[in-house]
């Protein structure tokens, strides 16, 4: 089998959804063993770490430091909160733009990147890239979508715009976006990547090649073996059709086919970047003993 795939696979979280108010704190509980006092992690007041208008933003809550809370989309003039992520490591850690233009609430994101000094392979998303978490269903489902920035560092060169029908992520190293939109399934596709199956699929079938031979899984592969078995092609033919498919596969890859960032307009309190004031967060107190 033969497969000439770009889209990038996606893995699915499964994030909490929730209304009402943050949960209360547990007291400070204290040791048995005297002069010694187990301190719990404090929960500091909810910090607004990014603004989307005078009514939608982000919070930070359930946190001692920057890197360790919860995120939480609210909407006050629907009475919405929403949970995006925990630990918020990833997120602070993503240092490009980050443009919500969506006006509907359905439509939820939230990137996690690399921290410049993590171990390759870590447990979240590995090293090679990074991930926009992002939902079309107001929380129910979130997917993922891969960007390549590998670290904190990295993401300094990328802006990342989230629409009422699209997410669109663009590097300043290249010329062209990526946009994301959402099929007939609820799902996040990546509509030049889908463009060019399309054109590949199609080209395929000009060559003459059965239509029940292309993998429609994976719609950029056809199935050596069907054409041998199924069809009789012999060696040469399955080489020279696999030569014409690469040329074909270059052809639409390499088209000026692209996608740009969209022109939006936002509140002016509006945020760029994500932001935490850790001049806000009190010293813990320590053990004694």
């Amino acid at each position: 089998m033969k497969k000439l795939n770009l889209l990038a696979g996606a893995l699915v979280f499964s994030l909490t959804s929730l209304n009402g108010c943050a949960v209360t704190p547990p007291p400070v509980q204290t040791s048995t063993q005297p002069g010694k006092v187990a301190v719990q992690p404090i929960h500091n007041p909810p910090q607004v770490i990014y603004r989307i208008d005078k009514n939608r933003y982000l919070t930070l809550e359930d946190y001692s430091n920057c890197d360790d809370g919860s995120i939480y989309y609210h909407n006050d003039n629907k009475k919405i909160k929403t949970k995006l992520w925990f630990l918020s490591k990833g997120t602070m850690n993503y240092k490009g733009k980050f443009i919500w233009a969506a006006k509907n609430d359905d439509m939820l994101a939230i990137p996690l990147v690399s921290g410049d000094n993590d171990a390759c392979g870590d447990s979240l998303r590995g090293c090679a890239y990074s991930i926009l978490s992002a939902s079309n269903d107001g929380g129910k489902k979130f997917s993922d979508i891969k960007f390549h920035a590998t670290d904190s560092s990295g993401s300094k060169d990328y802006t990342i715009v989230v629409t009422d029908d699209a997410i669109y992520i663009k590097s300043d190293r290249y010329l062209a976006a990526e946009k994301y939109a959402i099929n007939s399934a609820a799902e996040f596709y990546n509509v030049r990547q889908a463009w060019i199956q399309d054109e590949f699929y199609k080209g395929m079938i000009k060559l003459g090649v059965p239509e029940d031979v292309l993998d429609k899984k994976h719609p950029m592969g056809y199935s050596d073996r069907w054409l041998t078995n199924k069809y009789h092609y012999t060696d040469a033919q399955v080489n020279e059709l696999g030569i014409k498919a690469g040329a074909l596969f270059n052809k639409y890859n390499d088209s000026p086919h692209t996608e740009k960032l969209p022109d939006i307009k936002r509140s002016i309190v509006a945020s760029d970047q994500f932001t935490c004031n850790a001049a806000l967060i009190p010293s813990q107190l320590t053990n004694q003993g």
